[in-house]
């Protein structure tokens, strides 16, 4: 991956491209006036652009802009701190305290609604396999300004960690976190889930299997969560209680543990 600026790049943009490059172990081009596309055809890589208002990524082989943006989880968060209902914090029993992974973070909308379940005294790590997903949600999450502190300390508490999911269930001890979860990509797309659309084609297309689920339950004392297409064959075939919701395209599936 290649990372530059936006067309017209200030000093500070150039010096926070170059740290980014250096964190991240990318190369830093400066941009030249050239257009992304061209840079994309010439280096045939994908390109980080660090603008003014954030970063974005567009991937080589792709003409969408990839750019971290909470979206509905910051309607779900402000529900959240009224107090209203959120099935998430319902199904996965999330209280003051607890420990959360997730298992596929991509742009952290359930992480966030997680970390502000399980407050300052909790804790939220996120696993992202994929390098373009992890470097906006853990750029995105640091940096982005929803206006509500509440939410922004919650986003800014999730520990983002570039990992395959399997791999770091299998080193991690038993009964680490309260709940894992899992929010594999679907099969079938969903029209208006227009924020799942936007990442299906840099996201990990890494089935659920039952070795994972089993690791899963050895990590988790409470329940393994996942979220999944209402006609998913996942819930049945790996063992998921799954919880109807007559109005929603997606449901959630538990394995209690309690």
């Amino acid at each position: 991956m290649i990372i530059t600026t936006a067309g017209r790049a200030s000093s500070p943009l150039s010096l926070k491209a170059k740290k980014l490059a250096k964190q991240y172990g990318f190369l830093y081009k400066e941009r030249n006036s050239e257009s992304i596309e061209a840079m994309k055809n010439q280096l045939q890589e994908h390109i980080i652009v660090v603008a003014k208002n954030g970063l974005f990524i567009s991937p080589l082989n792709s003409s969408t802009r990839l750019f971290f943006h909470p979206n509905l989880a910051m309607v779900r968060a402000k529900r959240v701190l009224k107090g209203e209902h959120d099935p998430l914090i319902q199904t996965a029993k999330l209280k003051e305290g607890m420990k959360f992974l997730d298992c596929t973070l991509g742009l952290a909308s359930d992480s966030i609604i997680a970390s502000l379940a399980v407050g300052t005294s909790g804790a939220v790590t996120g696993l992202e396999g994929n390098d373009l997903l992890y470097l906006l949600a853990r750029e995105g999450l640091k940096d982005f300004s929803t206006a509500n502190r509440e939410i922004d300390t919650a986003m800014k508490r999730i520990n983002v960690v570039n990992i395959d999911h399997l791999e770091y269930l299998r080193q991690t001890p038993d009964k680490s976190y309260d709940v894992v979860y899992f929010d594999p990509m679907f099969q079938e797309a969903i029209e208006s889930s227009s924020g799942i659309n936007s990442i299906r084609e840099q996201a990990l297309w890494t089935d659920i299997s039952s070795e994972v689920i089993t690791e899963a339950k050895r990590v988790a004392r409470q329940c393994i969560l996942m979220k999944d297409y209402y006609k998913s064959a996942r819930f049945k075939r790996l063992g998921f209680t799954q919880h109807i919701r007559k109005t929603s395209l997606f449901h959630y599936g538990t394995i209690e543990l309690l």
